[in-house]
């Protein structure tokens, strides 16, 4: 961590809120005794000091620390949000092909092992959640594809935008989108697969 975030992040955190406290609280009692100049510069000479004690007994940078995990993990959050309305938009799609329904609901159980995953390592992977939000994609473009196709024949028109081999390009473009999510749930959860978590509890 750059001096510059340190700082930062010390000054956010609780740590540094109550050694702000503290050193306006001092300010403010000299003040009133003798001049605002004299407890403004004591203020910081105060603030200076506690900071420079911090960073030296480690409290700082542990508090400095912990203010940017938690900076980044309630950024992460809002990022889980979207992936989690991927998942649930996945969940809730109709389709009439069984084959693409099955993967969609695969897609849709890995999205929530995924997002139980982040939720435990406090961590996640945005290329996951570009995989979860593409299945969403990649359904809707196949629906609109069904829905044009059934209009032209009912109407008894040509063709006007072919989409060659739309089902098998659509299956086989969610199945590498699923194994990217199952490879992301791995990573996070220890880069084990089942098979060999339950070979590791056998040799126990």
């Amino acid at each position: 961590m750059q001096t510059r975030d340190y700082i930062i992040n010390l000054e956010r955190s609780p740590l540094g809120v109550v050694m702000a406290a503290i050193a306006v609280g001092t300010g403010i009692a000299v003040a009133l005794a003798s001049s605002f100049m004299a407890g403004a510069a004591l203020a910081v000479v105060v603030l200076v000091g506690l900071n420079v004690t911090a960073t030296l007994t480690g409290l700082g940078p542990r508090a400095a620390t912990a203010e940017y995990e938690r900076l980044n993990w309630a950024i992460a959050r809002r990022r889980l949000d979207l992936a989690k309305a991927s998942r649930d938009r996945l969940a809730s799609l109709r389709v009439p092909d069984q084959e693409l329904k099955a993967l969609l609901e695969l897609a849709a159980v890995r999205g929530s092992a995924y997002l139980s995953a982040c939720l435990a390592a406090r961590s996640r992977d945005p290329r996951a959640e570009d995989a979860l939000s593409d299945c969403v994609s990649l359904a809707d473009i196949y629906l609109k594809e069904l829905d044009g196709a059934s209009t032209e024949r009912r109407y008894g028109l040509d063709d006007a935008d072919p989409f060659a081999a739309a089902k098998e390009r659509t299956l086989a473009a969610l199945r590498d989108r699923i194994a990217v999510v199952e490879l992301a749930v791995r990573n996070l959860t220890g880069g084990l697969s089942p098979a060999d978590a339950m070979e590791i509890k056998e040799t126990l």
